[in-house]
C-alpha cells in the first residue's frame, strides 16, 4: 500500500514525536517489569537510551516511519550477530541512568527476559519495539514497515524473519499472520513482580529462503 508522504528509514537522534511512548506501547508490562522504579517511569529510561544510540532502544537500532516530520511508528530489527553488542549497550545505559541498587535489581529481573524474548540466530532477523501511533492505525503503516524490512532481509541473505507477540494482542497477531508469519512456539514468562503481570508470548516466524 502506497501511503503519500510516508518515509521509512533508520532513526536519527533528532527525530521528533512520541518515540519512547511508542516503543513502550510495544511491551508496557515487560518494560515496567524491567525499568519502572519509585523514582522514574520506564519511558524515561527508554527516551534516554534512544538518544544515546546504544542498546536495544537506541536510535541506531531503530527503524521509524515518519509522516509530516513526526515519527508515527517504530521497529527494532536485529540479528544474533548484533545481540551481544545491544545487550552491552543497554547495560551501560542502565549503569549511567539508575542508582546502583536499582541496577542490581534490574539485572536480577533481566534474567527472566529470555523466557519470552527471542535471542535470534545469526541468520535470523528479529523484530522488536514494533508499534504504530494509535491515530495512525488501520492505514497500512505497520504493513509497510514490515514489508520494507522483509525486502531488506531477503536482500541480506537472512533465512528467517521472526518476532514475539503477546497472547493478549490478537490484533497484532492477525496482522503478522496476514503478512505470512506463523506461530512456532508458545512461551511463558518466568518472572514475578508485584502489581505487574507480563503476558506470555507466541514466537512467530517466516522462512525467507
Amino acid at each position: 500500500m502506497d501511503i503519500p508522504g510516508l518515509d521509512i528509514r533508520p532513526a536519527r537522534p533528532d527525530d521528533r514525536g512520541p518515540i519512547a511512548a511508542l516503543m513502550y506501547s510495544a511491551g508496557p508490562e515487560l518494560y515496567d517489569f524491567l525499568y519502572k522504579t519509585d523514582r522514574v517511569a520506564a519511558t524515561e529510561f527508554i527516551a534516554s537510551e534512544f538518544v544515546s544510540g546504544r542498546g536495544f532502544c537506541g536510535y541506531r537500532n531503530l527503524t521509524v516511519a515518519v509522516l509530516e516530520g513526526e515519527v508515527v511508528a517504530t521497529g527494532s530489527f536485529y540479528d544474533g550477530r548484533r545481540h551481544g553488542a545491544l545487550m552491552r549497550g543497554s547495560v551501560l545505559n542502565a549503569l549511567r541512568f539508575f542508582k546502583l541498587r536499582e541496577v542490581v535489581l534490574l539485572l536480577l529481573r533481566s534474567g527472566h527476559v529470555d523466557s519470552i524474548v527471542t535471542h535470534p540466530a545469526k541468520d535470523e532477523l528479529y523484530l522488536a519495539n514494533f508499534a504504530v501511533a494509535p491515530s495512525m492505525r488501520g492505514r497500512g503503516i505497520g504493513d509497510a514497515m514490515v514489508q520494507y524490512q522483509l525486502a531488506r532481509a531477503r536482500a541480506g541473505g537472512y533465512r528467517v524473519f521472526s518476532l514475539d507477540v503477546a497472547v493478549t494482542n490478537p490484533r497484532a497477531e492477525a496482522l503478522y499472520r496476514r503478512l505470512g508469519l506463523h506461530v512456532v512456539r508458545e512461551k511463558h514468562f518466568s518472572g514475578h513482580r508485584p502489581g505487574i503481570l507480563v503476558p506470555d508470548q507466541r514466537k512467530m516466524e517466516m522462512v525467507l529462503g
